[in-house]
């Protein structure tokens, strides 16, 4: 009896010990770096005479390198890199994965940034059983100097936070792409993006048809689009966005889909501000702080800095609530920006990302719902459920399903009044496309 007893006690305490994976600690992590994720990258090529001090200073250990550059006609070829973050011993096949992006005005931070908390969250996840990427992304702002100031303008500014929306589309793809080869699942890919990377996170999310492309991008030379570059086929959105203290470049881009989105902000931000704006406002101070005092001489030039218009959390709380999108919000009175750096919020800010993605684990991937809005929606209409499609005007129009690697899974033609079927598919996400339609990412679950 006295042995039954020890037994059962024994039981109890491992049951109450026991880890649950994505939530709790459970493994030590491998960190496998610079894994080149989209090749010959055209990105800016000559700095300007401060960034090269800056760099120069920052390879030295003084100060932070800040990415200036003189022009956007000469260009380089770069490949883009990231470090993938895998807890060890992991015997799951099918995990959830977390792509996280680092801040720093589009013009500084890296990938193994310590100071943005980039490593300690890759870090604390991949211990928890997701895999991690922390992503580099092309950085710098074209600036001029004239008559002693340093001028970025809204244009430049723009552009190179468009580049960087294709960047983060690239990485996912190419997560997407090795899914098997990872061991994740590649309808559970999420986003913490901090400050610069929050805003790319929110413009992956809610930027995803060429109309939307903003016109700075198309201006000469012109950036080409959303996936230029890097692997082809897989889908380039992620499927869910923890944004900390993030913004969109316009609210018109943000259409009713069923993607979960955390917003942490500070309301008194003053750097992406919590509601509408010029980001960077404070730049010049931001950037006078990060340069080194071995740099006096370019300490004294006068700043002159125009960023366009972006709408910060409030705003895109107010949209979602009025499309009735279901949403989760963290925010805070009189904290400014990146205040996870202030008094105890580093563990605030953690537990509500954290939980956040928890949450989604314990739901099954969420499959349905057309996620590419239709170039011509009167043409083409989806069943319920995503379970057939209709033509309603055209004849013989050819058509292709592909799963997320771009193989064939079911392609014929079909003309006016006809339905197609889609149920004899398997439980999954897929893409239709549809000759003189843009591509439908839909899904199908049982």
């Amino acid at each position: 009896m006295k042995k039954f007893i020890l037994v059962t006690l024994a039981c109890l305490v491992s049951v109450s010990f026991a880890k649950d994976r994505y939530k709790d600690r459970m493994f030590d992590v491998s960190v496998k770096k610079n894994v080149v994720y989209a090749s010959s990258v055209k990105h800016l090529k000559m700095l300007n005479s401060i960034s090269s001090t800056l760099v120069t200073l920052a390879k030295l250990g003084k100060g932070t390198a800040v990415y200036l550059y003189d022009n956007e006609t000469d260009l380089t070829n770069v490949d883009l890199r990231m470090d993938l973050y895998q807890p060890k011993g992991d015997s799951e096949k099918n995990r959830a994965a977390v792509v996280v992006l680092h801040g720093g005005a589009f013009a500084a931070g890296a990938k193994d940034d310590k100071d943005q908390h980039t490593v300690t969250y890759c870090d604390s996840l991949a211990a928890r059983g997701f895999v991690t990427a922390a992503v580099e992304y092309r950085l710098g702002i074209t600036a001029k100097i004239k008559n002693n100031t340093l001028h970025i303008d809204s244009l430049e500014f723009s552009r190179t936070v468009y580049r960087g929306i294709q960047d983060v589309r690239a990485a996912i793809r190419y997560l997407r792409a090795n899914a098997d080869d990872l061991g994740i699942d590649p309808a559970r890919i999420y986003l913490i993006g901090n400050s610069a990377g929050a805003i790319l996170s929110l413009e992956n999310l809610y930027l995803d048809k060429d109309s939307e492309i903003p016109a700075a991008a198309k201006s000469k030379p012109n950036l080409g689009g959303l996936d230029e570059y890097g692997i082809q086929g897989p889908a380039a959105q992620a499927n869910a966005v923890a944004a900390l203290w993030g913004a969109v470049h316009d609210v018109a881009i943000i259409e009713k889909m069923d993607k979960p989105v955390l917003l942490v902000h500070g309301k008194a931000d003053s750097t992406v501000l919590f509601k509408t704006g010029r980001p960077l406002g404070n730049i010049a101070n931001v950037l006078k702080n990060i340069m080194p005092s071995a740099a006096a001489t370019i300490g004294a030039l006068a700043f002159s800095v125009e960023t366009p218009t972006l709408y910060g959390s409030f705003v895109i709380d107010s949209v979602l609530n009025a499309k009735e999108i279901v949403h989760e919000t963290y925010f805070v009175e009189g904290q400014p920006h990146e205040f996870y750096d202030y008094e105890d919020y580093d563990v605030k800010v953690q537990k509500k990302v954290f939980d956040f993605l928890y949450g989604l684990t314990q739901k099954p991937a969420n499959y349905d719902g057309i996620v590419v809005a239709l170039m011509k929606p009167s043409m083409l209409r989806m069943g319920e459920h995503n379970r057939s499609f209709t033509l309603a005007r055209g004849n013989n129009v050819a058509y292709a399903v592909t799963d997320l690697r771009g193989r064939i899974v079911k392609n014929g033609a079909i003309s006016a009044g006809e339905t197609v079927e889609l149920m004899d598919l398997d439980h999954g996400v897929y893409v239709l496309r549809v000759r003189g339609e843009r591509p439908v990412r839909f899904g199908l679950s049982r």
